[in-house]
């Protein structure tokens, strides 16, 4: 259970080094806030591996996988994503209370 309470950190270390990416900008020119996606991320980091990872994707399953179910995810604000991955990773990995049930 340590695991995720560690990927929990990590999760949410990037969420809000996200966030405050995505803030500084706005705030500092007076602009509106806009979130970046993570297929915007990825574009901007890697985007050979973007068309890569869709290729393989679409060539091991069907198309409608990456179209249904993996692009809505890409289409996601980074910030919020890696939110609710610290979320769950969290609550996976809380600390469960021991009970004895051979208590008289």
């Amino acid at each position: 259970m340590a695991v995720f309470r560690f990927l929990a950190a990590v999760f949410l270390l990037v969420a809000v080094i996200a966030l405050i990416t995505d803030l500084t900008g706005p705030l500092s020119a007076g602009q509106p806030f806009s979130a970046t996606t993570v297929e915007t991320q990825w574009t901007e980091m890697a985007p050979a591996t973007l068309q890569s990872t869709r290729a393989a994707v679409v060539k091991a399953t069907a198309p409608w996988v990456w179209d249904d179910l993996i692009w809505p995810v890409l289409s996601v604000p980074t910030f919020l994503l890696f939110g609710v991955l610290a979320l769950w990773s969290g609550y996976a990995g809380r600390r469960r209370h021991k009970v004895n049930i051979f208590v008289n």
